[in-house]
């Protein structure tokens, strides 16, 4: 090993790679094969593991977002909740590798997760929780300019930024619900729909709140820009005004 390969940095492993990353503990994290209680616990585990280190990142990079929003930077703010909507793709479709998990496999490895639910997720709880402030962010800064959600769309390409930012909360609003939705149904798939869960919350809980926004005033606004089109068509094929 020359001089160049030799590691730097303190700590456990073979290079500074492994040491910056600490590989060691984090590949120690899921269970060995002698505990596991069936072969699909790993897929299981580094699956959820990942999925926390992911949304932990997203929630990271959102309440960053909701700062710069705060200091009126909306590119900055606009370029890091691009980077949170992306982070939150990798859970989504991880969801979609646990549906490999057969039902009679999946009851085995419940068996040793205690009153473990993904509605525990530190994550998830932490999407659930920036989401609402970055909300009160934005309109509080659409007050401080005296401006409606309607101008900022009108008006896009005069408050450019404010729409780029309107535009990635929506993205985010709707990972969420695609996670909860996928969710739900991945649970319907592996235990069923009319069942309840390991902490004793019946599946049927996971579809209320899939309904949940976090932002429904900006769904609102394209109901009411079509409403008010609609309206305009129909003076327009009518001939009527007022």
């Amino acid at each position: 090993m020359n001089e160049q390969q030799k590691p730097i940095l303190p700590g456990k492993g073979a290079s500074d790679y492994e040491r910056y990353l600490r590989t060691d503990d984090l590949l120690a994290l899921q269970k060995s094969p002698e505990q596991m209680l069936h072969p699909d616990e790993l897929t299981f585990q580094v699956v959820h593991q990942s999925s926390e280190l992911l949304m932990k990142a997203a929630a990271w990079e959102l309440e960053r977002a909701r700062e710069r929003l705060a200091a009126g930077d909306t590119a900055n703010t606009a370029r890091l909740m691009r980077r949170a909507n992306r982070e939150i793709d990798y859970p989504i479709a991880l969801l979609h590798i646990l549906e490999t998990i057969t039902p009679y496999d999946y009851h085995i490895i419940r068996a040793g997760l205690g009153h473990g639910s993904g509605l525990d997720s530190p994550g998830f709880l932490a999407l659930l929780h920036i989401g609402p402030r970055l909300g009160d962010t934005f309109f509080e800064q659409l007050a401080r300019q005296a401006i409606t959600l309607d101008d900022v769309y009108r008006r896009h390409q005069e408050f450019f930024g404010l729409h780029e930012v309107a535009e990635e909360m929506l993205d985010f609003d709707e990972r969420v619900q695609l996670f909860r939705y996928h969710h739900l149904k991945l649970a319907q798939r592996i235990i069923g729909g009319s069942v309840v869960g390991t902490m004793g919350t019946p599946v049927e809980i996971l579809k209320q709140r899939q309904e949940h926004l976090f932002y429904k005033p900006l769904w609102d606004l394209r109901n009411d820009i079509t409403a008010r089109k609609n309206a305009e068509l129909q003076r327009e094929t009518t001939g009527h005004g007022g």
